[in-house]
């Protein structure tokens, strides 16, 4: 230290009914004492320990004397402040030279409060310029009379003086983090909200309390169960004690909830656990998408789906029906001129019906309306059905087909409705991507893992970008009304959704030289 400084002990005595003790320079209300000082060199060892216990803690201490406006320092406060033993400076004038020109009236009302007795010591938090002018560092000063006149004035401060930067600077930052929380969730446009663990609403934006039709002091009264659909009730308390038991880290919904006027809204629910440092849960965040709209375009799609099925599927069915029954209606023919019209026919009924059944397939697959029946099959057998039904498509496009097999037999664990459907799917698209003439394989092989079975073609091929993309339902790589290869874009699709319906995987595999190669690879499963 430059200085040493004194270390007091006193007792107090109460002199706040004292109407002549005067308040401008004494500490108002505060009780005088007596100091009994104690020697420092009889105390060496406990002052030694002191200054060796504040230096290691970083903590500068500093004495004021109020009457000759001078200081002593510790050699800590030196460190503090950056200035070297080597150099005489007034230690008040540079302290105050340096505060931040703000935190002026925050030091003086700091003293004044201390004076005036409404605090027990000066306390304040404040900013002080570092020594080359660069940065402004923060620092806590908390100081104490240790000397009173015998008019209750105070003849010194005594204190401490301690970088506080590094914690002033994080709860800057974590309140500049929570307004702009707040001012996300407020702004937000999808309805944002706090809940409590027991369910109670603790903060909603006004997205949250449009889409649900509750004011925000309203909506607090509340809890989500109150807005929940009892239908849907039992699976929102599943999922948030999966949630608070650490099961998972969110979970999402579809669900329903019911506003004050009974009217039913359904909403894409998004739920995560807040925890403290410590892992004890504190609330939820949830957020809300309305997707009533939605719900409502579905309902009417299936609706639309269910027309097609029954309204436009069976007059295409007997005409298509009809038309094949001219063969047995005129055994000698009708005449040349007649079966070409009827070729035409046929062939633009065939297309109607098959682009009626993607679409319903379709919405079977992706809807999740279609029941899964997994079942020891034979592979070969469905396979050759699969080969039949899509004959007159390979004829139609003069391409043959040939399986290529490890065993005449391969029972296995799947739905063979759902592979049919797939495999001919794929022989149908192998058939009108191929050249005239030219040969498609089907190479099945399996090991205790999984049953593999590869469809490979002759055609142009696909390019590696276009993998994913051609099983994106609709899609066509030419979009003009006069293309080669007709159809609505749902095959691949379909069969896919089939494929994995049964947990398995329908994927494009890199093939050398011309052609295509798809893969559908199947699980095996304990018999």
């Amino acid at each position: 230290m430059d200085v040493a400084f004194t270390v007091s002990r006193a007792e107090w005595h109460m002199e706040k009914n004292n109407p002549s003790t005067p308040t401008d320079k004494r500490l108002a209300g505060q009780p005088s004492r007596r100091d009994d000082k104690f020697n420092v060199t009889e105390c060496g060892l406990e002052v030694e320990t002191i200054e060796t216990a504040l230096a290691a803690a970083n903590i500068a201490v500093f004495q004021l004397d109020l009457v000759s406006d001078t200081s002593n320092v510790s050699g800590a406060w030196r460190e503090l402040m950056d200035v070297s033993l080597s150099e005489d400076v007034d230690f008040q004038t540079e302290w105050r030279g340096r505060i931040h020109p703000e935190d002026e009236v925050v030091i003086e009302r700091a003293l004044a409060d201390y004076v005036e007795s409404r605090t027990p010591r000066v306390m304040m938090e404040y900013r002080l310029r570092s020594r080359d002018g660069r940065e402004w560092l923060w620092m806590r000063t908390d100081a104490e009379a240790t000397q009173w006149d015998e008019q209750g004035n105070a003849l010194n401060l005594v204190g401490t003086q301690r970088d506080i930067t590094d914690r002033k600077r994080a709860e800057l930052a974590l309140r500049s983090s929570e307004a702009k929380f707040r001012s996300l969730m407020k702004n937000a446009p999808i309805g944002t909200a706090l809940i409590s663990l027991e369910g109670k609403w603790l903060a909603a934006n006004a997205a949250m309390t449009t889409f649900l039709g509750y004011t925000e002091s309203e909506l607090e009264n509340t809890d989500f169960q109150t807005v929940t659909h009892e239908d849907d009730l039992a699976d929102s308390l599943m999922n948030a004690q999966k949630l608070l038991k650490g099961e998972v880290d969110a979970f999402e919904m579809e669900k329903r909830y019911v506003r004050p006027d009974g009217e039913v809204v359904w909403g894409h629910l998004s739920v995560v656990l807040v925890r403290s440092d410590e892992g004890h849960p504190l609330h939820y965040i949830t957020q809300v998408l309305d997707i009533t709209e939605k719900r409502r375009l579905d309902f009417l799609r299936n609706e639309f789906m269910s027309i097609i099925a029954h309204e436009l599927r069976t007059p295409v069915t007997a005409v298509v029906g009809a038309l094949d029954m001219l063969d047995v209606v005129c055994p000698n023919g009708p005449t040349e001129k007649v079966q070409q019209l009827v070729k035409i026919a046929k062939r633009g009924g065939d297309r109607l019906r098959t682009a009626l059944e993607d679409l319903l397939d379709f919405e079977q697959v992706s809807g999740g309306t279609l029941s899964l029946n997994l079942t020891e099959t034979n592979i070969i057998e469905i396979l050759g059905e699969a080969l039949l039904k899509s004959q007159p498509v390979m004829d139609q496009h003069k391409v043959s087909a040939r399986m290529i097999l490890q065993e005449s037999e391969i029972p296995w664990q799947c739905d063979p409705a759902l592979l049919d459907r797939a495999l001919r799917h794929l022989l149908s698209n192998a058939a009108k991507f191929s050249p005239d003439n030219s040969e498609v394989c089907v190479i099945v092989t399996r090991d205790f893992r999984q049953l593999n079975i590869r469809v490979k073609d002759s055609g142009p091929g696909i390019p590696d970008n276009l993998h994913e993309k051609i099983f994106q339902p609709f899609w066509q790589q030419d979009l003009s009304d006069t293309r080669d290869k007709q159809g609505i874009g749902l095959g691949l699709t379909i069969s896919r959704q089939a494929i994995r319906k049964m947990g398995g995987e329908l994927s494009i595999e890199p093939c050398d030289g011309a052609g295509a190669e798809f893969l559908i690879t199947l699980p095996a499963r304990p018999l």
